[in-house]
């Protein structure tokens, strides 16, 4: 029999509570876990395939390097010494530009970017391309335009919303958000609370909805701006939340009056009876909006994102209990504005960074060309941008191109393989301390600590400190004073860790101020080789200046001691709250409450424009709502031209598909996931019969694949699985999407990429 061990899942931002089986260092049982603040005894299928990836023939062991066509293993020391040589050769040859950071965002979400970022930061550069950003860039950006600050965002009040609106969103199935299922079986039986879903698909979550809105492929941003004239022309807006709250007011109503309704809703193929029947229930309840990939990587990802905004402010939902809310966050990212000539834009494609994260798209652009302040030098954690960034091909491309790539993962990646230096980092339950900067439980701020629960494999190392010791080697840190070693084992012995914080800050000090960007990474050395674990300190330091208690009501003192000498001294009180946190968070595993949502003070809380504000207008949307939402332009836009006869999603997600879990064939052994999903519409009209084999082509390629006839894919519109082509133990199934997209197809405004609408032709293959 094995010890069952408490840890959270690692392969979304929802983090549900688990509780694994482990026996002879080897997981052999997943389950809900119950004691969870965060999912409370829920879970998604993802969470209980950790074991496929953590326990992986692929498993990555030892440091090694390409030497010719092949690998070689090598030790901790000379992959040190031999990067930080060539990567010091190449920044101080081509300059900062010359580097980038391709940044975690599937095993782990937080904890590599700790010392990581420091390191880019010491380097100059400010070059992160991020998984995150792909997905969010728009919203981000809109949110930043609205209410001041991009990583505040809305969320459904699920607990006290009477309706909830599915915007491109199957969460029935995606779980991108806590208790999902739970969450919207309980809305769909309630016969006073309602489930809205905006989507041409016939989805799982859809097939609940008490209203089902089928707007036709790709017209989402059109039919908002038609709701919002609609609610408009029949005054339902709330006037009275609109004038109190918001600013340019004025500027913003000609964007909706006098827009053509009718003709709008033609080419979004919804009748007007639907249409204000939509605007009246969200004009009249209580209502919060989840939007997912269909939306935020569907055309005009930016524009639709800021108008879904405005839907909510015009109906008098944002920010207000029982319609939108901003859950807190326990970590901030910095704030970037694109026009700031300090922020930096992409010399080849003029990108610019939302919260200092480029668009992925662009990376290929900006390695492939001749110019001379191109990228050269990537390092890659926890990634695999051969596979997850748009346009594969190219993407290899450039990933070979590189002059130097070091690529750091727990296993054999199609992007490792492309790896000048391969680092191997421990998984998720070898590693100590990983953590999530999402949290998205409301009103609870709920913050977890993974503990490790299996031995480290091989010689593999915390990915935070992997970092540390890079930036060491490169020489952006020196060799660190005995006396702050001696403070880190004391605070371990003693459980005094402010003591030893004020010894760090005054080392700091002592030297002008030069390592204060580095602080992290002293901690990561330190306090992590005291406490044996980099990412636990880590998770010290995020806590120990996390802004939460700023906007959140504290509940940890309730809980735990704090400082019995330093708590009395306002200028440390804060430190010491969250001081008290890390106890508390580092004795649950499971995680813990540490703070309360401000629930009385929203607006002042979460719109930070000086002014107190939502500031709705803004000239950049106001230029790309005339020139493209309109339905003239959009009716000529959204016909198929060149041959194409479909348009493709890809990323497809169904209770089989495990992501990354995914390389390991065991998961879908007794069933065929790598499927084209068609609507039976089409598949009539062009005689294909279920598992027959097509041809999906693209102006990127082509690929065959078996035709799964189904209602869930509208008419028109194929859906292909994300996680294929992976390459596991010499066996290969299936293509992966991103063979087929484009990474010039992408949002014109911020970045966000076209997956969810890629013109393509389907055709049977002829058997010969």
């Amino acid at each position: 029999m094995g010890v069952w061990k408490k840890t959270w899942c690692n392969l979304c931002a929802v983090t549900c509570g688990l509780e694994m089986e482990v026996e002879d260092n080897r997981i052999i049982n997943v389950r809900p876990d119950p004691s969870s603040p965060r999912s409370n005894g829920y879970c998604c299928r993802k969470g209980r395939t950790a074991k496929y990836f953590t326990e992986n023939r692929d498993r990555l062991l030892f440091p090694k390097k390409r030497v010719g066509d092949h690998y070689e293993r090598i030790s901790w020391e000379q992959a040190y010494r031999e990067i930080a040589e060539r990567a010091n050769a190449i920044i101080q040859k081509h300059g900062p530009r010359s580097a980038a950071f391709l940044g975690g965002g599937t095993y782990s979400i937080t904890t590599p970017a700790a010392t990581a970022l420091p390191l880019m930061k010491a380097i100059g550069t400010q070059y992160n391309f991020n998984p995150i950003g792909v997905e969010f860039m728009g919203d981000w950006w809109s949110h930043g335009r609205i209410f001041g600050y991009a990583f505040h965002f809305l969320e459904p009040d699920d607990e006290n919303n009477e309706v909830i609106v599915y915007w491109g969103s199957n969460a029935y199935v995606s779980h991108q958000m806590p208790n999902a299922k739970r969450t919207i079986r309980s809305f769909s039986r309630d016969p006073e609370k309602m489930v809205i879903v905006v989507d041409p698909r016939l989805s799982e979550t859809a097939r609940m909805a008490d209203l089902h809105i089928m707007p036709a492929n790709g017209s989402d941003a059109l039919l908002m701006r038609a709701l919002i004239a609609i609610i408009l022309e029949k005054g339902w807006q709330n006037q009275e939340y609109i004038n109190q709250y918001t600013r340019d007011w004025a500027l913003v109503l000609p964007w909706f009056k006098g827009f053509d309704i009718d003709a709008a809703l033609e080419v979004c193929q919804i009748s007007r009876e639907q249409a204000e029947k939509f605007a009246r229930i969200i004009t009249t309840k209580k209502w919060g909006m989840h939007r997912d990939l269909g939306l935020f990587f569907g055309r005009h990802s930016t524009a639709s994102s800021y108008l879904c905004i405005l839907l909510a402010i015009v109906c008098g939902m944002a920010l207000v209990k029982g319609g939108s809310v901003m859950p807190e966050r326990v970590l901030y990212l910095d704030s970037t504005d694109e026009n700031d000539p300090k922020v930096w834009r992409t010399p080849v494609t003029n990108r610019f960074p939302v919260l200092g994260i480029f668009p992925e798209g662009v990376f290929p652009d900006e390695v492939l060309g001749d110019n001379e302040d191109r990228i050269r030098l990537a390092f890659s954690v926890l990634t695999n941008p051969a596979r997850s960034y748009p346009d594969s091909q190219r993407i290899e491309e450039a990933l070979k191109k590189l002059e130097l790539f070091v690529a750091i993962d727990c296993v054999e990646t199609e992007t490792t393989m492309l790896a000048d230096y391969v680092l191997p980092s421990m998984s998720a339950y070898e590693a100590d301390g990983d953590f999530d900067m999402f949290t998205l439980n409301y009103p609870e701020v709920v913050f977890g600590s993974r503990k490790r629960i299996l031995e480290p494999f091989g010689e593999a190392k915390e990915d935070s400190m992997i970092f540390a010791e890079l930036t060491q080697a490169m020489g952006y840190l020196p060799e660190l004073p005995k006396s702050l070693y001696d403070a880190a084992e004391e605070a371990v012995r003693t459980g005094d860790r402010i003591k030893y914080f004020m010894k760090v800050v005054m080392w700091i000090g002592k030297g002008g101020m030069k390592y204060f960007d580095q602080a992290a990474t002293i901690i990561a050395l330190t306090l992590g080789k005291a406490m044996r674990s980099s990412g636990r300190a880590m998770n010290w330091a995020v806590l120990l200046t996390s802004p939460v208690f700023k906007s959140a009501i504290p509940t940890v003192q309730a809980d735990t001691g704090l400082h019995p000498v330093l708590s009395r001294l306002p200028v440390f009180k804060d430190w010491c709250v969250l001081d008290a946190a890390f106890d508390l968070v580092d004795h649950h595993p499971e995680g813990a409450v540490i703070g309360m949502a401000d629930t009385e003070h929203m607006m002042e809380k979460h719109i930070t424009h000086k002014d107190g504000k939502m500031h709705l207008w803004c000239k950049e949307i106001e230029d790309y709502l005339y020139a493209y939402i309109t339905p003239e332009r959009e009716r000529e836009a959204l016909m198929l031209k060149d041959g194409n006869n479909m348009i493709l999603s890809s990323g497809r997600r169904d209770e089989g598909g495990v992501n990354n879990a995914m390389r390991n064939p065991a998961t879908s052994r007794y069933r065929n996931l790598y499927t084209l999903w068609i609507n039976p519409v089409d598949a009539a009209e062009m005689g294909i019969a279920d598992g027959e084999k097509l041809r999906l082509s693209t102006n990127r390629g082509s690929v065959e694949i078996p035709a799964e006839i189904t209602w869930r894919a509208s008419p028109g519109y194929c859906l292909m699985p994300h996680y294929f082509g992976l390459h596991y133990q010499g066996e290969i199934r299936g293509m992966h999407a991103n063979y087929l997209t484009d990474n010039t197809d992408i949002d014109e405004m911020t970045g966000n990429s076209h997956w969810r609408y890629t013109p393509c032709r389907v055709e049977k293959v002829q058997e010969v």
